[in-house]
């Protein structure tokens, strides 16, 4: 990517997940790469796929979430048996959530495992953190990104381009 474009991609993705760019330090400097995979487009900056294109809309990997961690964006934790599904592209129900960070509906939230080691997906808050401990049921965040998904394997080819593999 340009110095420009990266630039301007910098600018609008860390402005909307500021905690993430400051974990990962990223910044306007930061060298970046733009992949088409398939049908994915993905933005690396610094060897890290940092981010791929949803619509218009700039959404943040797995790997990335993974690299700095639980408190880098809005999170829920889910119990063991919601995870197959999830990880099969279900959305994520109300019931098998044990632990939510403060989110709005319509924010981006990652979606970790027990324990919160791993990050299984990344989604779209359907209700907010309150409202999905009040209520119980129904769907909570719409499965935008999973691991073992097209955009995971797309993460994984640049890491690959990144390290010269």
């Amino acid at each position: 990517m340009r110095k420009k474009d990266v630039k301007n991609f910098v600018s609008t993705f860390c402005s909307k997940y500021q905690r993430l760019c400051a974990v990962l330090g990223v910044g306007e400097s930061s060298e970046g790469l733009r992949v088409v995979y398939e049908d994915v487009e993905i933005f690396a900056i610094g060897g890290i796929p940092l981010a791929f294109r949803l619509r218009e809309e700039f959404v943040p990997t797995l790997v990335a979430v993974k690299t700095a961690g639980v408190g880098s964006t809005h999170y829920a934790v889910v119990d063991e048996g919601a995870v197959k599904h999830i990880l099969r592209g279900a959305d994520v129900m109300a019931p098998g959530i044990v632990e939510v960070s403060g989110f709005a509906v319509g924010d981006v939230v990652a979606v970790w495992a027990p324990g919160k080691v791993s990050p299984i997906a990344v989604g779209k808050a359907l209700m907010s953190s309150e409202e999905v401990l009040r209520i119980r049921r129904g769907r909570a965040i719409e499965n935008l990104h999973y691991a073992g998904d097209r955009i995971w394997e797309a993460s994984l080819e640049v890491i690959k381009r990144f390290s010269g593999g």
